[in-house]
């Protein structure tokens, strides 16, 4: 039995919740939970190891504000997804630290062609449900309106920090993680994830490849 089922059972046991909708949507809260809470950790974990946990800490923020609004694509097994999690942040980290001395004087424009990209992506395609976990139609409204406003809220926080010149190598990083939110958005996003999705199992189950979606 995983933590989150052994949270789940215990959350069940103590308050006597006998429904079963009660308990698979306890079960499922308390799965969500320690996915995002194990994916922080961890992935700040191999960050303070490669010296990237600063840059790391506010590109999931600013990640974390865009996906829980906004959605997007999802991996079918909580294991690929946390390995993807770990691989791009650190990955994106460090591309921003190793390629910051080469954008530093173009830092404006990029994050305006960011904020356009992420703004369209986000109008047209959000917010993206889960087919485990459809959406109602206030729900979505709700939801859409959130995903607009935290872009417009990270963009203006950027704007404001690059005309102070604060943080600009935080500032650049954190532009290359939304756009990796932004296009988990998209269909492209989508099958990428899947893609991802087919290698690793070919890796558990030996010999399969990837599949077209």
């Amino acid at each position: 039995m995983s933590l989150s089922e052994k949270l789940a059972h215990y959350l069940i046991k103590t308050k006597g919740i006998e429904d079963q909708d009660q308990q698979e949507i306890l079960a499922f809260g308390a799965e969500v939970l320690f996915g995002i809470l194990s994916g922080v950790f961890i992935t700040l974990g191999v960050g303070y190891v490669l010296g990237l946990h600063i840059l790391i800490f506010y590109m999931l923020f600013a990640s974390l504000m865009i996906r829980k609004t906004a959605g997007g694509a999802h991996s079918a097994h909580p294991t690929n997804c946390l390995i993807i999690t770990v691989a791009a942040f650190n990955i994106l980290a460090l591309f921003a630290r190793e390629t910051f001395a080469y954008v530093q004087d173009f830092l404006g424009y990029f994050l305006v062609i960011v904020f356009l990209i992420g703004f369209t992506a986000v109008y047209i395609n959000a917010p993206v449900e889960s087919l485990q976990k459809p959406l109602h139609p206030r729900q979505r409204k709700i939801l859409r309106k959130l995903a607009i406003l935290s872009v417009l809220l990270i963009s203006v926080t950027q704007f404001i920090a690059y005309y102070f010149s604060f943080y600009s190598l935080v500032n650049y990083a954190v532009s290359l993680v939304l756009l990796w939110q932004y296009l988990m958005l998209t269909v492209l996003g989508h099958k990428m994830i899947l893609c991802l999705d087919n290698f690793f199992n070919s890796i558990y189950k030996g010999g399969e490849t990837c599949e077209k979606n």
